[in-house]
């Protein structure tokens, strides 16, 4: 069953780490061009570059903020933000988006290190390119990343996305087992757009499903989409998956993701992406 990839709305354009993302506006970063300075690729892998945003995901049912998705932000010499996308496409293509990967971990693990003060062990999403999963070291590696702030993988979920034309190597069911087996939880990102398909929480140790926004505004419009939306909710929750939609910009969309059952949510509706200081102050309150 391959879903819908129609549809995508506002801000599609603007990238987070290595995927497309509702998170357009005052926090995402500025997309001034699509040609990349080299120098700040290496910036952000080698020297500090790379700057973590989170996001909130709340609990449908209590409105509490229960995790947060970690979002890149590749600082610029002009004191603005690089979209990272076509950062994250070059590092694929020169064979350094592991080092990148890395790079953002250690990051994400530090600030998250300081979010546990005012919410132990808060749960963290990372984003992970489906390239890495052909190298036989990255679980290993990614779980140094997270070890070198003094946490554990359990408290991290790394997201595949599959709104990009990307198909997993054959390595990849060795590499997700080893991930799991470390402690990370594994989500399917952007479910209902691009390469999404029910054959692949059946291959693969996923542990969330993280629902495209895209495929939340069709199901409100459309009676097939919204029946494809409540089967698959429905079958994720049958096999033990958490299911987290994102992009939630109206009270209709969350309280129609309320009714097909949903577990989280996140998106401008409830909160922006933020540096780690302000999110800080967020976990302090308990809520948006």
């Amino acid at each position: 069953m391959v879903l819908s990839d129609s549809g995508r709305g506002a801000g599609a354009d603007t990238m987070t780490f290595g995927k497309p993302s509702e998170d357009a506006g005052s926090a995402a970063p500025r997309r001034a061009s699509e040609t990349i300075n080299p120098s700040l690729l290496d910036a952000a892998i080698e020297r500090g570059g790379l700057h973590p945003f989170f996001q909130a995901k709340l609990s449908v049912t209590t409105g509490a903020i229960t995790g947060a998705e970690a979002l890149a932000r590749i600082a610029t010499p002009r004191n603005a933000s690089a979209a990272p996308g076509p950062y994250v496409e070059a590092a694929e293509r020169n064979h350094r988006i592991d080092a990148l990967t890395f790079a953002m971990a250690r990051a994400v693990a530090k600030h998250a290190a300081e979010f546990n003060t005012a919410s132990p062990a808060l749960p963290c999403s990372i984003n992970i390119s489906p390239a890495s999963l052909n190298g036989a070291d990255f679980p290993d590696l990614m779980a140094g990343a997270i070890h070198e702030a003094g946490l554990t993988c359990s408290q991290f979920t790394l997201e595949l996305t599959e709104a990009r034309q990307t198909e997993y190597g054959p390595r990849a069911l060795e590499t997700m087992a080893a991930l799991r087996a470390i402690g990370f939880g594994l989500s399917v990102d952007d479910f209902g757009a691009g390469q999404s398909n029910v054959d692949r929480l059946k291959t693969f140790p996923f542990t969330e499903v993280k629902i495209d926004p895209a495929f939340t505004r069709l199901a409100l419009d459309e009676a097939f989409a919204k029946a494809a939306m409540v089967d698959c909710v429905k079958m994720a929750k049958s096999a033990g998956l958490r299911v987290v939609a994102k992009g939630v910009e109206t009270k209709d969309m969350l309280d129609f993701l309320k009714d097909v059952g949903v577990d989280e949510v996140q998106g401008f509706l409830l909160s922006r992406p933020m540096p780690a200081a302000d999110f800080r102050e967020l976990l302090a309150k308990g809520r948006p």
